[in-house]
């Protein structure tokens, strides 16, 4: 039976017009072929060698949105439209109230066109591994171990959820250590007046108050409110990290400031430490040690930060030890106050670098040449109705990049189309890690006025 004018056939059933399938879309290329093997990379020069690193990660990349592409999630996107178009679209009742979260949805239709009573894809970076209606995973590795594999920079495998009891018991861990590690420090300051030990334990305050940030912060994003809070509260995390980045550079300049001062005057009295602090900053050092062995076995972002900490600490306080040791035994009294100024400067120039990359993401920075190239493959291969692709804007607006991508469609396709199109192109785009949200904006010309009113201004 034909179609009718609707885009319905005679039985009542929807036919999609929009087939997200590979006849759909643009061919990929082939990637391989560009693939450059370790054993060939040390055969290069290093100009040479960094030039073909970069090109392998961009293969790596566009092997990711390939696969992505070729997944069942854009058809799957498009199904849910296909689904719901038959049902009535029935507007809520206007109320000033916040609705309470436990609420019936009462057969509404979701933001994203389908019903609430489907069964609706999970549109985050983690279940893009294995997509529902797949029993394969999504990114599964090559067959060729030398192969490029798909994969974005900053992306981590949390096999592990957030919420699970393991990273809690992690967190608490840490959170206790810090605490009894805190009180271990300040008694070795009491017994001696070491620089460096002060250097260590300003690390280890600092450390406590960073982990009392982060579950602070954590726990702020978790209670979503969309009516104050439409968007979330992600970008209280870097803004979290920023103020604990200026705190960290603020301190350390007055332990440095300290050393200075010591260097300077006309005591030249030999710091020497006891059994005793010796065995609280050698136990501090075992500590954190263990505290790094067992946190980089669980596969999540949070407890692999921690375990950084704790390794980047067991250097930390291992040269706290050795500065002062060396110092006396070799009666070298100027030892302990330089060590103290070396630890500092290590910490105002690591945390100044934080600081100066966090103030530039929530600022607005423009994405990397790379992170652009990226999002306009994906768009470019998205479907062949893309006639054009007139603008594509990456920006940060916090740790992920918002993205507004213009692009130009046939003037005689249906709304009902170009809708799907887009949205689901948006939903695509959200689902590379690196992006936090997307905004596709549909255009029958190849050229346009500036669409903001700032831009017209200039």
């Amino acid at each position: 039976m034909k179609k009718s004018e609707t885009g319905y056939h005679g039985d009542g059933m929807a036919k999609s017009r929009l087939d997200c399938d590979e006849q759909a879309r643009n061919p990929r290329y082939n990637w391989k072929r560009y693939w450059k093997t370790e054993e060939e990379l040390k055969l290069m020069k290093k100009p040479i060698r960094q030039y073909y690193e970069r090109t392998n990660l961009l293969i790596q990349q566009y092997i990711y949105i390939d696969r992505l592409l070729d997944s069942s999630l854009p058809h799957d996107l498009l199904n849910e439209y296909n689904t719901s178009q038959d049902q009535p679209s029935i507007p809520a009742t206007i109320s000033e109230e916040q609705p309470p979260v436990n609420a019936e949805s009462g057969g509404q239709r979701e933001p994203n066109g389908a019903s609430s009573g489907n069964k609706k894809i999970k549109r985050t970076p983690r279940d893009l591994y294995k997509v529902p209606t797949e029993d394969t995973p999504l990114l599964e590795d090559s067959d060729d171990e030398d192969g490029p594999r798909p994969e974005i920079p900053g992306m981590t495998d949390d096999s592990v959820e957030s919420g699970d009891r393991i990273v809690q018991v992690a967190i608490y861990v840490n959170l206790a250590a810090n605490i009894v590690l805190l009180g271990g420090k300040m008694a070795v300051i009491v017994l001696t007046s070491s620089l460096s030990v002060l250097a260590s334990l300003v690390d280890g305050a600092l450390d406590l108050l960073s982990t009392v940030i982060v579950w602070t912060t954590t726990r702020l994003i978790a209670r979503q409110d969309r009516y104050r809070y439409p968007v979330g509260r992600r970008r209280l995390e870097p803004i979290g990290v920023l103020v604990f980045s200026v705190i960290m550079v603020t301190c350390f300049f007055q332990v440095a400031l300290e050393c200075f001062n010591r260097l300077n005057s006309g005591d030249h009295s030999i710091i020497q430490l006891g059994v005793p602090s010796i065995s609280i900053m050698a136990s501090t050092v075992v500590i954190k040690a263990l505290c790094w062995v067992w946190c980089r076995v669980i596969k999540n972002s949070s407890v692999q930060a921690l375990a950084q900490d704790a390794a980047t600490d067991v250097v930390f306080n291992l040269f706290s030890i050795i500065f002062p040791l060396v110092g006396y035994y070799a009666n070298l009294w100027w030892l302990d106050g330089l060590g103290g100024l070396l630890l500092s400067a290590y910490v105002i120039i690591n945390w100044a670098g934080t600081s100066a990359a966090h103030i530039r993401n929530l600022t607005g920075a423009a994405a990397t040449a790379d992170e652009r190239n990226v999002l306009l493959y994906l768009t470019m291969r998205f479907a062949k109705t893309i006639k054009q692709i007139q603008g594509l804007e990456a920006y940060h607006l916090g740790d992920k990049l918002n993205v507004e991508v213009d692009i130009v469609l046939d003037e005689t396709m249906a709304l009902r189309d170009s809708h799907d199109l887009g949205e689901s192109l948006q939903y695509v785009l959200e689902s590379v890690p690196t992006v936090d949200r997307a905004f596709v904006h549909q255009d029958y010309a190849s050229w346009n006025l500036p669409s903001h009113m700032q831009q017209q201004a200039e």
